[in-house]
C-alpha cells in the first residue's frame, strides 16, 4: 500500500486552472511530489527526464491529446505499465471504451472533487494511507 507522500504524480492539462485544482486536491490527499505539464508534448518531455508513479491527464488538449499520450506511453517499455487516469469533461461511453482498449487504468469526469479523485487513484494504486 503506497502512501500518497511516496507517490509522484504528473498532471497533464492545457488549462492552468484545472492543473491548479488537481494539484490542490492531490496536496490535500497527501501527495508531495506533483509535476505539472501543460500539454501532451510537455508531458512526454518531462517523462524523459523524470520517473513518475501516476499520470492524470486531460483528454482534450491541442498538440497531443490524452489518448495519443496514453498510446505513446503504452508503447515504451519504461512507461508501459505506468498507471494512467484520464480526465475529461465528457462521459461518452464510446470514448471510455476507446481509452480502455488502449490501456487506461481509470477515468474521472470533470469537474471532480477530492473524494472522487481519491477513489479513482486508490482503485489504480491502492490505499493512500
Amino acid at each position: 500500500m503506497p502512501k500518497a507522500s511516496a507517490v509522484s504524480v504528473l498532471i497533464v492539462d492545457d488549462q492552468q486552472s484545472m492543473r491548479g485544482i488537481a494539484k490542490y486536491i492531490l496536496t490535500q490527499l497527501g501527495f508531495k511530489e506533483i509535476i505539472e505539464a501543460k500539454s501532451g508534448r510537455d508531458a512526454l518531455g518531462k517523462l524523459e527526464k523524470t520517473n513518475v508513479d501516476l499520470i492524470i491527464s486531460d483528454w482534450n488538449m491541442d498538440d497531443i491529446d490524452g489518448l495519443t499520450l496514453l498510446k505513446v506511453i503504452r508503447k515504451h517499455p519504461r512507461t508501459q505499465a505506468m498507471p494512467f487516469i484520464m480526465a475529461t469533461g465528457r462521459s461518452d461511453k464510446e470514448q471510455v471504451k476507446e481509452a480502455i482498449s488502449f490501456g487506461v487504468n481509470n477515468y474521472i469526469i470533470k469537474p471532480f472533487d477530492a473524494m472522487t479523485m481519491k477513489k479513482r487513484i486508490e482503485a489504480v494504486i491502492g490505499a493512500l494511507t
